[in-house]
């Protein structure tokens, strides 16, 4: 299945992340826009984890970038989530922002982990609004 030339990131690979990684990602890949799959999203902290589930109304937002073909990125990418061992990268149906729809890479776990669920399932308006909020003295 590596034939697949898309790949949908929800969390720290975002274009709007500051991550090394999401910078190589987004100098070595196409930026399609923006997208959102069925599932849930988690707060592990400084990064999230998504349950994608075809049935559930919920969805986790995110971008789809395009791969280029031949290229090592995936391999890549692969070993960056590999940090976590929940992640295991699949294939997913991903509703673009403008219209119509995509099969795409994502990263997700196959249960739901013990964290805080994301309402919004946008893991980067959530940092920011969490990161905006004063400190309790």
């Amino acid at each position: 299945m590596n034939e697949l030339a898309h790949i949908f990131v929800y969390g720290t690979l975002r274009s709007e992340s500051d991550h090394p990684m999401a910078r190589r990602l987004l100098s070595q890949a196409r930026l399609v826009g923006k997208g959102s799959a069925p599932g849930r999203l988690y707060d592990l902290g400084w990064y999230p984890a998504a349950m994608f589930d075809a049935g559930e109304k919920r969805r986790v937002i995110g971008d789809v970038f395009a791969l280029k073909s031949g290229g090592r990125l995936l391999a890549e990418l692969d070993a960056y989530e590999s940090g976590d061992r929940f992640y295991s990268r699949m294939h997913l149906e991903v509703s673009l922002a403008g219209g119509g729809a995509v099969i795409a890479w994502a990263y997700g776990v196959a249960e739901a982990p013990p964290a805080r669920l994301i309402q919004s399932g946008d893991f980067i308006a959530h940092r920011t609004m969490k990161m905006a909020r004063p400190v309790r003295p």
